[in-house]
């Protein structure tokens, strides 16, 4: 992660945990301050604690319910979750009805313990798991909130659309980033129509992170968005690219922050560019790839050039 607190996807991706979180959103998003402190700290906090490996995840379904003390649950559910996300474990032997008796067996017992069972509901799609996610979206509590979005992320259940439109229009920023990714990964007609809600709006983070998710998407309602996120200046001035500890760094790391911030985003742009048919954006790609003072985004104009069918001009 930047100092800028950006998460940012590097042109040649870093070797990543298989199914973890980040694989499942678009590939085009740059997405700020969507990464949750406290879970990030709870799992590996919690993955000093664990013991001995099971074999299965109805093994470690059955610690859950067995365990004794709400520590020995919560290494259960650690347990399980992390086997998730790197692919150790899968729920195809689990019943829906299964997971979803645990949630409610087990939700009540603190936050932490819905923090983890709303990341296990999310690595199996059932709609009454979708239910109990978007019922989720409810609580009090902002982490439980934020892995119940993570977790319809995963989900990419079309029936979680309406729910998802509404914590995009209401929601604080970190929910409103997650929420556009999950209907980003969604893709149906109404959660592009949501994504558009965006197009124009005052956050202009959230606004190119709509017109990215449009153009890989093929919507045309992108196009006429994407000419100013390939062009540097227009992210010139824009103090939403500093991220949240701006006013703690000099001036030279905030401007370091900042490069690094759009740098993504004109490569991000460059690859969307590839499914926008508009050859005014042609010259903007002409450009980038000559021109642009970045390796990794002029390397990003060249693919999408030679994906258009063209060749660049200094080639």
């Amino acid at each position: 992660m930047s100092s800028s607190n950006v998460p940012v996807f590097d042109e040649e991706p870093a070797p990543h945990v298989p199914g973890s979180f980040l694989e499942s959103l678009p590939q085009f998003f740059v997405f700020p301050a969507i990464l949750v402190a406290t879970l990030t700290a709870a799992y590996f906090g919690l993955r000093m604690l664990v013991g001995s490996s099971p074999s299965d995840a109805r093994e470690l379904v059955a610690q859950v319910r067995s365990a004794s003390g709400e520590h020995g649950q919560w290494q259960a559910l650690h347990a399980l979750a992390d086997g998730l996300r790197t692919g150790r474990f899968d729920l195809a032997t689990v019943a829906p009805a299964e997971l979803a008796a645990l949630y409610r067996d087990v939700a009540g017992q603190g936050a932490e313990q819905r923090q983890f069972l709303l990341e296990v509901l999310g690595w199996k799609q059932d709609p009454e798991l979708t239910a109990l996610a978007v019922e989720a979206l409810g609580a009090d509590e902002p982490e439980v909130r934020l892995a119940a979005l993570f977790a319809l992320t995963r989900m990419a259940d079309p029936s979680a659309v309406p729910a998802l439109t509404q914590v995009l229009a209401t929601g604080d920023a970190d929910e409103r980033w997650v929420a556009l990714g999950a209907l980003a990964r969604i893709g149906t007609a109404p959660a592009r129509d949501a994504i558009a809600a965006q197009l124009g709006g005052t956050d202009s983070v959230l606004h190119r992170n709509a017109v990215l998710a449009l153009a890989q998407a093929g919507d045309e309602r992108a196009a006429p968005w994407m000419a100013a996120l390939l062009d540097r200046d227009s992210y010139a001035g824009d103090s939403r690219l500093d991220g949240a500890e701006a006013a703690l760094q000099d001036e030279a790391s905030r401007s370091a922050a900042r490069e690094s911030v759009v740098e993504q985003f004109l490569v991000s742009a460059c690859r969307a560019a590839a499914h926008v048919d508009d050859p005014a954006l042609r010259p903007l790609l002409q450009s980038l790839s000559s021109n642009d003072p970045s390796l990794k985004v002029r390397s990003a104009a060249i693919s999408a050039l030679a994906d258009l069918g063209a060749t660049p001009e200094n080639s």
